[in-house]
């Protein structure tokens, strides 16, 4: 019969192991970047309301339209990162050679362009059921960082998501 003190290392090695890497620790951790209160509540006002109709496509699924989106030619694209405003995780999103998108080991700096939203209302773009124009709009959205790389990561989202 397993002892107290074991039952209770288990329980926290086992709660540590899958705690986010950026975060290192299994507790309650808000993250907040600049807007991303303003397109948490958006977020999940639109998911109460069933709008993106992809309330039940796993992650990996959105994900995979998102970056199949990223594909399409463009000639003026910028790597960014990626912050989910809910789940407080964030992304590393570069374009070269191919799309790739990873868990971001380290805090992004000022010079870095980051997007703030859900992999949902990323899959809502690719989907074509939302355009940029409208994510804005909704607050689903928020884009931080210097003036020049933001401008040209909305003007491409501008363009790859019309409806």
């Amino acid at each position: 019969m397993l002892k107290l003190g074991t039952v209770v290392a288990l329980c926290i090695c086992s709660a540590t192991a899958f705690a986010c890497g950026l975060h290192q620790s299994a507790g309650f951790n808000m993250t907040i970047e600049q807007g991303s209160l303003d397109v948490f509540a958006s977020v999940i006002e639109v998911r109460q309301s069933g709008e993106l109709h992809n309330a039940n496509k796993p992650d990996h699924f959105r994900l995979f339209s998102f970056k199949s989106s990223l594909e399409k030619p463009y000639a003026h694209k910028v790597d960014f990162t990626l912050f989910e405003a809910i789940k407080g995780h964030y992304s590393d999103v570069k374009m070269e050679p191919s799309v790739q998108v990873t868990g971001k080991d380290i805090l992004p700096t000022q010079a870095e362009v980051m997007l703030v939203t859900e992999l949902d209302v990323l899959d809502g773009l690719a989907t074509g059921t939302l355009s940029w124009d409208e994510a804005k709009h909704l607050g689903l959205v928020n884009i931080n960082g210097p003036e020049q790389k933001t401008n040209l990561l909305d003007a491409w989202f501008t363009e790859i998501f019309q409806s």
